[in-house]
């Protein structure tokens, strides 16, 4: 018999587990190139706040920069063929965005027209009915404290990234239109103070709503249910496209000048909205002062984009211009026109009247309730008041809310000034991190609804009858704090926070005997008497009206005022 050595078995075997080895090894990557196929999504499978995350985070998510770039482009295309014909359904005006060919006269002039169109109908013209916020007025989302505090929560991920259609800005050597660019850039971001940077701005004013903000590079961010989907939408465009300056570098140009042209219109009337209801201004009154078409990003836009034309011109000629002013449009229009939210917040407002504050906060409550039954210990909400541990364990939710109202936890219609939330909730408070920013969310609209709605109504009111005083002649004073006097009409041109305290410094809002108000004597208070007794008030406000009943509803409501804004801007 013929014999193998041991050399020559040892040989095959090897090979053989070569072999193995090697067909293992195959079926893996065949495996893994397999799953991998499959775990690749198309754009259209990923929400709007998905892709947000991915491209505020874009260095931990370079495989889907396909998908910036398909979504910008996409953008894109819907603006071009949007700017093509005039829209009667635009929230602006028809031919808002309407292209037209370049000539530096005509654009010139277009962009004047949209500029001084829109500041006219969103500040002038509502300055001149009276500031309604009415359910059918311009501003229907600011109809109440609640209402614009819903607003600035949707305007999250849009604010909280301003600036960013520029972080692609060239560095190093730079052309002068590079310059511009760069100086609205850093103008965004504060110019090296943090207190200037007007992302930090904006999340100033929700962190006095007591809003607590996850970081926007978080999870946590996008999973706010509070905010709609549709809302992450436009800043998800400047992100998305600002990954390739290079590429649409007109588009940005065009970004920029619709954003410079349109914001002095936009912000003049949102300052007035913030100061309204005690909200700090600083936010808007940043964009009005800088955003100007005189000397500030508004004429800065203007010129990048002339410079930037006359450019292409010498270098490439008229048909060159025309292509890359085209794309421009494209950029204004597509910004200008992505990520509307007006509807779907329509929507919101319908879906919140289900639900009242107070009884969203009872559902939050009970549904905290299984763990907090054993948890407080001998704690009470104030002295005297059932343990919270059998309020929870015998689910007492509308108890435990009625008790918190009514207590030193809770100033009503000031989340940042209520110990429930500025201590118990805070980092050194016992109950940190139980609630998740769309929970605190619930608490601070609940809160907040806790302040007489007449005060918004006596607001409106005022702004709304002011310019019947115009033309009156009258020498009353009321008196002011400060012990001075100031002319009713005068007043009343004014602050109407500082009109009301007047009425109240000077007493107006009493029974002529002194006493506590009640529904038989308000009519005795000098502020009715002076509607009813046909004197100076009878000329601005009508008594057979509802105007009356208004400030009547005040006056039982203990002539509630405005709490001074805390940071003066």
């Amino acid at each position: 018999m013929f014999q193998l050595s041991n050399t020559v078995i040892g040989g095959q075997i090897f090979s053989g587990l070569c072999l193995t080895i090697g067909l293992i090894v195959t079926i893996c990557q065949m495996k893994k190139s397999k799953k991998k196929k499959c775990d690749v999504k198309s754009l259209d499978e990923y929400s709007y706040r998905e892709l947000f995350h991915f491209f505020i985070n874009e260095e931990d998510h370079y495989d889907k920069i396909h998908l910036a770039k398909e979504f910008s482009e996409r953008m894109h295309r819907q603006a071009e063929i949007y700017m093509m014909t005039d829209h009667e359904d635009n929230c602006d005006f028809p031919d808002h965005f309407t292209y037209i060919e370049y000539e530096k006269e005509k654009v010139k002039e277009k962009l004047d027209y949209i500029n001084e169109r829109l500041f006219k109908e969103k500040y002038l013209d509502w300055l001149d009915e009276g500031q309604p916020v009415t359910s059918e007025s311009r501003y229907w989302w600011a109809q109440t404290k609640l209402h614009l505090i819903t607003y600035l929560i949707q305007r999250q991920p849009y604010h909280l990234t301003d600036g960013i259609w520029l972080r692609g800005v060239p560095q190093g050597p730079m052309s002068s239109i590079d310059a511009k660019l760069f100086s609205i850039f850093i103008d965004e971001l504060g110019n090296g103070d943090e207190k200037q940077n007007h992302c930090n701005v904006y999340l100033n004013i929700l962190n006095d709503l007591s809003l607590n903000i996850p970081s926007i590079y978080s999870k946590e961010f996008i999973c706010q249910k509070q905010i709609m989907d549709i809302s992450f939408q436009k800043p998800l465009l400047t992100l998305t496209t600002s990954l390739f300056p290079k590429k649409f570098y007109p588009e940005i140009l065009g970004y920029t000048l619709w954003l410079e042209t349109t914001s002095t219109a936009e912000h003049s009337t949102l300052r007035k909205l913030l100061e309204r209801y005690n909200l700090n201004p600083k936010f808007s009154l940043l964009h009005t002062t800088i955003d100007n078409n005189c000397n500030g990003h508004g004429q800065y836009a203007r010129d990048c984009v002339e410079k930037y034309l006359d450019d292409i011109y010498e270098k490439q000629g008229l048909d060159a211009v025309k292509q890359h002013w085209k794309r421009i449009w494209i950029g204004y229009v597509a910004y200008g026109t992505t990520g509307e939210i007006w509807n779907d917040l329509r929507n919101l407002f319908h879906q919140s009247e289900v639900l009242s504050p107070r009884e969203e906060f009872i559902k939050l409550i009970e549904k905290k309730s299984f763990f907090a039954k054993t948890i407080h210990g001998n704690r009470r909400i104030s002295p005297g008041d059932p343990l919270l541990n059998e309020l929870f364990r015998t689910n007492q939710a509308e108890q435990i809310c009625s008790q918190l109202e009514n207590s030193k936890w809770i100033v009503k219609g000031n989340p940042r000034q209520s110990r429930f939330l500025n201590h118990v909730v805070s980092f050194n408070g016992p109950m940190y991190q139980v609630f998740t920013a769309d929970e605190l969310s619930i608490i601070s609209r609940w809160i907040i609804s806790l302040s007489p709605s007449t005060l918004n109504e006596m607001l409106s009111l005022i702004l709304k009858r002011r310019k019947l005083t115009e033309n009156l002649v009258s020498h009353v004073k009321l008196q002011l704090p400060d012990g001075n006097e100031e002319f009713l009409l005068k007043l009343f041109q004014g602050s109407p926070s500082d009109l009301l305290l007047a009425f109240r410094v000077s007493k107006w809002n009493l029974p002529s005997d002194g006493s506590n108000v009640t529904k038989d004597n308000v009519n005795t208070c000098q502020l009715i008497k002076s509607i009813e007794n046909n004197e100076i008030l009878s000329q601005i406000f009508d008594k057979n009206d509802e105007d009356i009943s208004i400030i009547r509803k005040w006056i039982l409501d203990g002539s509630p005022i405005p709490e001074e804004t805390d940071e003066k801007t």
